[in-house]
């Protein structure tokens, strides 16, 4: 008999609800035992737990959260560099183009973990009609299910392409499952109707306070956003890697069409238009105060799909500087010189503009906000619990524990992003935060890139103004907060290319952003970079940027725009074909 990941067990037990929030409500876990579908879906109580349930991986594929909070698909890209070098390594794998269908640690948890969750989905789907709960709530939890559904096949096809549809199919232990991957359009075409269907019935906001966290109409719409935006960018868009009929088919479109762009352009505006979200916005305290406090709220008016989380200190414990995190010999991962260079200056132009002011003697300077909120850098202040106040972090060679070479990664960074500089893993009180799956600078960033695509390189202007606005870039006397006047088509596609990189640095962004563009070959296929300090005296510096490590050349092969299947799949699933170059 055939086995096969699509499916896990009877989804009736229910092991772990959705166990994310601080606070005690509807979305916190509930203890059962010896429950099947009958015992679930007859108890009001339990037919929302199971509900809840669906939420608990939304945000599995999240950056830092991938692989076990230890590193993520950054590391695989030019955002940052891991901890660890052995070629088994998820990250490792990714970066060196030795992805395979038989290694299948980078990539197996996208495709069983969904597959996992659209059975859940289904058997709820399937039962929940038999529950005592109220028509109401029934047809609303149904919506839950339905976005809830089409964001993990979102996940899939980010990752693979296209992929089996399983509609409200659920498939049983003794089943034998033999399908073929559904085309990508097909795929694409699916999600949005399910989201479509969704956004109908789910409100736009919830009162109660215990309801935050649960999908809404935006949320609906928003997920839509990102995947027509995929839909219509390059790889996808007429970019076919496919090398036989087949795997053209399941891999993207045949030909390019810009009507893709008016679609992924709508779909952002509907969002835009719910009038609902906006940038969580505070340069009063400090310039960019705002890009780094959104992190640190577990409700703001930015996040649309949250991943929700209890109070915790997760990333200050594994990722702060050595003597403020719990794994003081090795934080799982730093920021590359790379990324550091794409941010620009505090007037918003960027480094290598000769007008910018930007000196590389003082590199840390008048950068760009967002850089101070995105990077620790050598002189950064940060709590130390054993002086119980915040003290300088020295990242230059010989500098006493966090100096560079002081591990053998070493790139003059740590990453400061989402971090509490008030806390550390090792002290100080846990922090308040919830993943930013989706946020609407995202949706803002989506519309200029479409709009852009179709000709209209104002709009793609309104809208990166808004962002450097809340990041704290200075508007200038021509308030275009740094950005060139009068930008082609190509100019502004590139200066998109490049805000997207500095605004979601470590959300997940990078490393798919730069397939769908279809520019890995040129960004991915980089010497990984380091900013080499060498203290001079007491007030000064030299600065050199060199070679992270001698292993750190990235490789990008063609194939490397998508995971492969796991052979393991292929060999059960006779109808299901291979990705190009696996």
């Amino acid at each position: 008999m055939r086995k096969y990941l699509l499916y896990i067990a009877i989804a009736g037990v229910v092991a772990a609800f959705f166990s994310s929030c601080s606070k005690t409500g509807i979305l916190d876990p509930k203890s059962t035992t010896d429950l099947n579908n009958e015992t679930v879906f007859a108890d009001s109580s339990r037919t929302i737990d199971f509900l809840f349930n669906l939420y608990a991986d939304a945000g599995y594929t999240f950056s830092w959260r991938r692989f076990s909070n230890t590193a993520s698909l950054a590391e695989g890209s030019d955002e940052a560099h891991g901890s660890y070098n052995g070629p088994t390594i998820v990250y490792v794998m990714v970066l060196n183009g030795s992805l395979n269908a038989q290694s299948t640690s980078p990539y197996a948890d996208a495709w069983t973990t969904a597959y996992e969750r659209i059975r859940s989905a289904n058997v709820y789907l399937a039962n929940v009609d038999k529950s005592p709960i109220s028509a109401a709530l029934k047809a609303q939890s149904k919506a839950e299910a339905r976005c809830l559904r089409a964001w993990y096949y979102s996940v899939l096809i980010k990752n693979f392409g296209g992929v089996p549809l399983l509609a409200d199919k659920v498939f049983g232990a003794a089943d034998v499952i033999d399908v073929p991957r559904n085309s990508y359009d097909e795929c694409v075409k699916y999600i949005v109707s399910e989201l479509d269907a969704a956004s109908q019935v789910l409100p736009v906001n919830y009162t109660a306070a215990i309801d935050y966290g649960r999908v809404t109409k935006g949320v609906c719409l928003a997920i839509k956003s990102r995947v027509l935006l995929f839909a219509a960018s390059p790889l996808f868009n007429g970019g076919n890697i496919g090398k036989t009929p087949e795997q053209r088919r399941v891999v993207g479109y045949e030909s390019y069409d810009a009507s893709r762009w008016q679609l992924a352009a709508d779909a952002a505006k509907a969002v835009m238009d719910l009038n609902v979200y906006s940038l969580h916005e505070d340069n009063a305290t400090a310039p960019g105060y705002g890009f780094s406090k959104v992190f640190l709220m577990r409700k703001n008016s930015e996040y649309i799909f949250s991943g929700m989380q209890g109070l915790n200190k997760l990333l200050e414990t594994n990722f702060a500087p050595r003597t403020r995190s719990t794994f003081s010999a090795t934080p799982r991962a730093v920021p590359s010189q790379n990324l550091a260079e794409a941010f620009g200056m505090r007037n918003g132009k960027a480094i290598t503009d000769q007008t910018s002011g930007y000196d590389d003697k003082n590199p840390f300077v008048n950068r760009d906000p967002r850089f101070n909120y995105t990077f620790i850098y050598n002189g950064s202040l940060w709590y130390l619990g054993s002086a119980a106040s915040k003290q300088p972090v020295y990242t230059y060679v010989g500098a006493p524990t966090d100096g560079y070479g002081q591990i053998v990664y070493s790139t003059g960074y740590f990453w400061r992003k989402m971090m509490d500089e008030n806390t550390s893993g090792s002290s100080g009180a846990n922090t308040e935060r919830c993943l930013p799956l989706i946020r609407y600078a995202e949706i803002l960033m989506n519309y200029a890139e479409a709009k852009n695509e179709l000709g209209d390189v104002s709009a793609a202007y309104d809208q990166i103004k808004i962002i450097r606005k809340r990041a704290g870039i200075l508007p200038g006397a021509d308030g275009l907060y740094g950005l060139k006047p009068n930008m082609t088509q190509a100019e502004m596609r590139q200066q998109i290319y490049n805000e997207k990189m500095v605004e979601f640095a470590w959300e997940d962004h990078r490393y798919f952003d730069v397939r769908r563009w279809k520019i890995a070959p040129q960004t991915q296929n980089v010497v990984l970079k380091a900013m080499k300090i060498t203290r001079v005296n007491a007030s000064s510096y030299t600065y050199e940027v060199v070679p992270v490590n001698a292993n750190s050349q990235h490789i990008f092969n063609e194939a490397n725009y998508f995971f492969p299947i796991m052979q393991s799949e292929i060999s059960k699933v006779p109808q299901l074909i291979q990705n190009p170059g696996y």
